[in-house]
């Protein structure tokens, strides 16, 4: 799956208009219907492991980074928090 993720990856930095789909999409959800619409079956869930794994790989300062470039603002990530399920 890994692979599949990092194909749709490489296609979205080539291809402007699926760029701007996905800067609409704001759940799992909708990113894995815009990569289908690419041509890439990708479950949510998968999508968002992956993203997991990365973080989880990363040394401390490219994790913050990555984790940054998400556009969060401390309202939301507070209700993240606080809506948190284990």
């Amino acid at each position: 799956m890994a692979d599949s993720i990092e194909a749709f990856v490489e296609r979205v930095r080539q291809d402007e208009t699926l760029q701007r789909t996905l800067r609409l999409a704001t759940t799992a959800a909708a990113v894995s219907e815009a990569a289908a619409e690419a041509g890439f079956e990708l479950r949510p869930a998968a999508i968002v492991k992956h993203y997991a794994q990365r973080l989880l790989a990363a040394d401390d300062a490219l994790a913050v980074r990555n984790f940054d470039r998400c556009g969060w603002d401390a309202g939301e990530l507070l209700w993240l928090l606080k809506t948190w399920e284990d």
